[in-house]
């Protein structure tokens, strides 16, 4: 699959906000937000790349685990990842849903697709374009099977799996799509089939910029773990 910030509209203005590969600073600079996140009680979040559709963020809430966010540029609809093993595995997954002609044919009767959305252009903006080849062997593909829609109650039918990451369809007030942990309401949401490609492009372009600066990765690991809270002994 071909990946564009010029031809796909939701890549457009894509923009890596880290420029400096210098793991000791990169951890120090992490740590002030977090340590400023714990003391005054407030969350934060640290942009790391966004398009004009896409945000690719750290979630630092107080006193607990940060995560790894990816959200939509408008509203809240965003999926929180706690490890960068489930990134890949969202990464495998809106891919390997966005080549799935099957799917792609079934969920024609079943989405609702907007077609009069806003288009987001840029003044200037620096195209890159580059080639996505995903393994889905690690997919598990469920039954095509949609939900249908009963007033007043959500359906849900489970179309893939991939990791601790689902794929499922929800019909209630509206109908969509959805990638989501084993938490059902930590999800990303879709009503374009096309936004799985969107969001598969976005997602290796952040990708690749992680790989050629390993050290914003290796900064970022410790905060993605949860310490064990030491139990005190009674006296």
């Amino acid at each position: 699959m071909k990946c564009s910030t010029e031809e796909i509209k939701e890549m457009r203005g894509f923009q890596f906000f880290v420029n400096n590969c210098d793991k000791d600073d990169l951890y120090k600079r992490i740590s002030d937000i977090k340590s400023l996140s714990d003391s005054s009680g407030k969350t934060y979040i640290l942009r790391l790349a966004e398009s004009n559709y896409f945000r690719f963020e750290l979630l630092f809430i107080p006193n607990t685990v940060t995560l790894i966010s990816v959200a939509t540029a408008r509203g809240t609809n965003n999926i929180n990842l706690r490890d960068f093993e489930s990134l890949d595995d969202l990464i495998s997954l809106s891919c390997c849903v966005s080549t799935n002609e099957q799917l792609r044919e079934a969920s024609k009767n079943f989405l609702n697709e907007r077609t009069n959305e806003a288009e987001i252009v840029d003044l200037f903006s620096q195209k890159e374009e580059f080639e996505v080849n995903t393994d889905c062997s690690k997919v598990k593909w469920n039954e095509i099977k949609f939900p249908e829609t009963v007033e007043g109650k959500w359906n849900t039918t489970e179309l893939a799996t991939v990791g601790k990451l689902s794929l499922k369809a929800l019909a209630g007030q509206i109908k969509f799509l959805a990638i989501s942990t084993e938490r059902p309401q930590n999800s990303i949401k879709f009503t374009n089939f096309e936004r799985f490609s969107s969001l598969c492009c976005f997602l290796n372009l952040v990708k690749k910029k992680l790989d050629e600066c390993p050290a914003i990765v290796e900064a970022i690991k410790p905060f993605l773990i949860q310490e064990k809270k030491r139990r005190s002994r009674k006296q």
